[in-house]
């Protein structure tokens, strides 16, 4: 297994993001608010911790297990890989969150709360049961057996021109047009992705007995922080984000536990069918 690869040192002041990180980020958080609902993203136990599963590239040698899975000696680089690794062999998850958008009328003035977008996700990709809201716009949407079923309100109706089908379920077979539309809120490794931004990256080395580690999303002023197991796999838990654009929270929980959409399927059941 090859030694972990070691973090540059420091070459002087780290950089502030400028306004066009900020707004690539409000992009990933805002775009379901967007007309047209074109979507980037508008989101201590007593037992013994189970036991550390290092991520890849990190040498076995170079810092002691009990410390948890090594997350903070990845290549800064490496860290969303290694955290979306965790994420697809996870597989199912609860994921819940939401986002306010901000904005203000001209430099000179304050901050407006404006439009917000909920997220209730059970399931994993193909496979799941959730409930979106965007504004004013809403809809639950189950996935089960290749087969999408869709209830939305007539906000959500009149945005996919179809006004006759507010209140009532829509099926499709095959879900890609209704995730597309969403993405990246109804794949759980899209979404982290997504919340992950592509900014730099960086772990602090843990200390005491936090069962978590903090993943600082961004350079000087941060955008974010992405909270993921400390031992086992680097499973994200807590999501939170705040600049001009908006604030976001989310939480993940029951990772590898089996959500079945069939119910929630049946519930909706397709018309005529």
């Amino acid at each position: 297994m090859p030694p972990v690869r070691p973090r540059r040192p420091a070459a002087g002041p780290r950089r502030t993001p400028g306004r066009r990180a900020l707004r690539r980020r409000a992009a990933v958080l805002g775009g379901v608010l967007a007309a047209g609902l074109a979507v980037s993203l508008l989101a201590g136990c007593a037992k013994a911790p189970p036991a550390p599963s290092p991520p890849a590239g990190v040498d076995l040698e170079s810092f002691d297990q009990a410390e948890g899975n090594g997350l903070w000696l990845v290549a800064a680089d490496d860290i969303a890989a290694e955290v979306l690794a965790a994420v697809r062999a996870a597989g199912p998850v609860h994921a819940s969150g939401t986002f306010t958008e901000t904005t203000r009328s001209d430099p000179e003035s304050d901050l407006v709360r404006g439009r917000a977008l909920e997220l209730d996700y059970r399931g994993r990709a193909g496979s799941f049961d959730a409930r979106v809201r965007s504004g004013g716009t809403s809809a639950r949407i189950v996935v089960d057996g290749g087969t999408a079923h869709v209830l939305g309100n007539e906000a959500y109706a009149t945005s996919i021109d179809a006004p006759d089908t507010a209140g009532v379920v829509v099926c499709t077979v095959g879900a890609e047009p209704v995730v597309d539309r969403w993405d990246p809120l109804l794949d759980p490794v899209d979404l982290v992705s997504a919340l992950l931004g592509g900014a730099p990256l960086a772990v602090s080395e843990p200390a005491g007995d936090e069962e978590q580690l903090d993943i600082v999303i961004g350079e000087g002023a941060a955008l974010g922080v992405l909270s993921v197991e400390r031992y086992g796999p680097p499973l994200p838990r807590t999501y939170t984000a705040a600049d001009e654009t908006g604030d976001a929270t989310f939480e993940f929980a029951d990772w590898g536990v089996e959500a079945d959409p069939a119910p929630a399927a049946a519930e909706l059941a397709c018309p005529g069918g």
